[in-house]
């Protein structure tokens, strides 16, 4: 794979590998049974290129795959400006055929008064006008959202075995289902969740980690660093290899009703 993935794209190609290796899919076979051919399937599983969220969602589809922390791998890579889509980009410029060198950058404010008919001065004074109200409208709306967001979301506590508490956008609902424990958000055992990724399968994890008397912060469905230490901390004290990540064996650790 490039040196130049991130963390994040190198995790989503792999578990994408690990998806169509397991199957027994062919490249042919992901071509005759999606609407991405098969030489798309090649850059996506060698990391030329980017998979687009509904490529992920087909082959997690025919492996009956949970998508979740796989969209939630493709969104962190695509928000990182991963460099996943160089090598395809680079490739499509070599074939293309020769063009003239178009413009770079948007027109001068000169030559759009000039085309106008106003003098070069008077545009720019109209631009810096309406740049600044712009500017004025995001800060505002910024700060709105972060006061709401903060209003929002009460202190977190420990809660008792049976209790249901609201913390964030999700809420911990604890039921013994046999020898498992359950927190009200997912019922997955095996769904692989990991730093960066999001939704209720990470709202479990924080619910079951709060129970293990560990805390993760709020319940919000975003593992990030912190959630990431205390599943490391969990890993440590039932001496799993602490890597971070919840799979199959970090989940049974987590569900543990003793």
């Amino acid at each position: 794979m490039p040196e130049t993935l991130d963390p994040n794209g190198r995790r989503l190609v792999q578990e994408l590998r690990r998806l169509k290796d397991h199957s027994g899919l062919t490249l042919q076979m992901l071509q005759a049974k999606t609407s991405f051919s098969g030489s798309s399937w090649e850059r996506y599983l060698n990391g030329k290129a980017l998979p687009p969220a509904a490529a992920v969602e087909a082959l997690a589809g025919l492996t009956d795959a949970d998508a979740s922390p796989l969209l939630a791998l493709q969104h962190a890579a695509q928000e990182s400006g991963t460099a996943m889509q160089r090598p395809y980009r680079d490739r499509a410029a070599e074939t293309a055929p020769h063009q003239a060198p178009a413009p770079s950058g948007p027109p001068s404010a000169s030559s759009v008064s000039l085309a106008k008919g106003r003098e070069p001065g008077q545009e720019q004074e109209r631009i810096r006008g309406v740049a600044l109200s712009l500017v004025g409208g995001a800060l505002l709306l910024s700060a709105v959202v972060s006061g709401w967001l903060i209003a929002d979301r009460p202190n977190a506590a420990d809660h008792p075995e049976g209790s249901a508490t609201g913390v964030g956008r999700y809420s911990c609902a604890y039921v013994r289902h046999g020898d498992l424990m359950l927190a009200g958000n997912s019922t997955t055992n095996s769904a692989l969740v990991a730093l960066n990724s999001t939704g209720p399968d990470v709202a479990e994890v924080q619910c079951l980690l709060r129970r293990h008397h560990l805390s993760p912060g709020d319940v919000d469905g975003y593992f990030g660093k912190r959630t990431e230490a205390q599943v490391k901390t969990l890993q440590q004290q039932d001496h799993v290899s602490p890597d971070g990540i919840v799979g199959e064996q970090t989940w049974s650790l987590l569900r543990n009703v003793e």
